[in-house]
């Protein structure tokens, strides 16, 4: 009985070997856009950090010492030149006001007085029954008492003026960036009471003077956005300052389109200097799973499989905006395919 179930097993294998397996084909490659991989020269950039900032800063300082009575703004808020944004109070200088004041009111008083005497002795005068002497002596009287009034006028209103500078004005249009000193501390002379962005938003760059060559007036930098995959974007330089100062050169650039970012804020610029050969692909050719980036390659047969690479630094191009460099993975001559789309 053996024998006979070991002669059936062998005529099943023989009838097995006969037929032919299904052969399994690797996925065809599709018909979009190929892309040739191929070594160029492309800019050497390096990434630095330029500071979003306004090009001018106000600052609204105190003109007396004293203390801060009342804060008026806070940070953030739009201000107009000459809009008070803080009171500082002296109580020496509202007492001496008040003196003022009151000397002004006795000055008034006796002008007042002299000038009646003088209409009633003048009536005298006139009918004879004053001498000329006397009458001269009581003109001198009124024009000394309008004079005393006058320079009290002039003393109040100087000390009506110090108290008045208790009040810090902003010197320009702008917004409130920092307002460093909290209300009731004491504050002198010069102090900065409320910082205020004025002018056009800039991005201030700061290079050291090794690199001062690459970058010039009129030139287009490229700045990279904080979101991944996102196009460079790209602003002219302003200004070039011609001073060196600590070894470091520094140059505003156009911020349009960051006009609603922090002030201080750091954003990445791309600064050319020179050129090198490298691989650079579209950032499109890209994807990510897991950590790891995949870039779907075509072998000779017409295969087409998932490629690892070493994705590199953002090197955008004219022709490739969202050009970015392949250190590892692929080889002048290799042909890649853009990826599925997946549902």
């Amino acid at each position: 009985m053996r024998r006979v179930q070991g002669l059936l097993a062998a005529l099943v294998l023989l009838g097995a070997c006969g037929r032919q397996l299904p052969v399994a084909h690797a996925p065809s490659a599709p018909a979009g856009e190929q892309l040739l991989i191929q070594r160029a020269a492309v800019p050497d950039y390096k990434t630095v950090s330029a500071i979003l900032t306004s090009r001018d800063v106000g600052d609204a300082r105190a003109r007396i010492g004293g203390t801060l009575s009342r804060l008026l703004v806070r940070e953030g808020d739009q201000v107009r030149r000459g809009q008070v944004v803080a009171i500082i109070s002296d109580q020496r200088l509202a007492l001496e006001a008040q003196a003022g004041a009151a000397t002004v009111a006795a000055a008034e008083a006796a002008a007042e007085r002299a000038r009646a005497d003088q209409a009633r002795f003048q009536v005298l005068f006139d009918r004879g029954f004053l001498a000329q002497a006397r009458m001269d002596q009581i003109n001198a009287d009124t024009r000394a008492a309008e004079a005393q009034l006058r320079a009290a006028r002039s003393q109040g209103g100087a000390l009506s003026e110090a108290s008045a500078q208790g009040r810090v004005l902003a010197p320009a249009d702008g917004r409130v960036t920092r307002a460093p000193i909290p209300q009731g501390a004491v504050v002198m002379p010069g102090e900065v009471v409320v910082a205020i962005a004025t002018g056009a938003r800039v991005l201030r760059l700061e290079l050291p003077e090794g690199q001062a060559q690459y970058i010039q007036e009129g030139q287009d930098i490229r700045i990279l956005s904080t979101d991944e995959g996102a196009e460079a974007l790209s602003v002219r330089v302003r200004q070039v300052y011609p001073a060196i100062e600590n070894g470091r050169v520094m140059a505003d650039l156009d911020a349009r389109g960051l006009e609603g970012g922090f002030v201080g804020a750091r954003v990445r610029v791309l600064i050319p200097a020179g050129q090198r050969e490298a691989i650079v692909i579209p950032a499109r050719y890209i994807q990510t799973r897991y950590g790891v980036d995949y870039v779907r390659l075509m072998r000779a047969e017409g295969a087409v499989i998932d490629a690892p690479v070493q994705r590199g630094s953002a090197v955008p191009t004219e022709a490739m905006a969202d050009g970015v460099e392949i250190l590892s993975g692929l080889e002048p001559g290799d042909v890649i395919v853009p990826p599925e789309a997946r549902t």
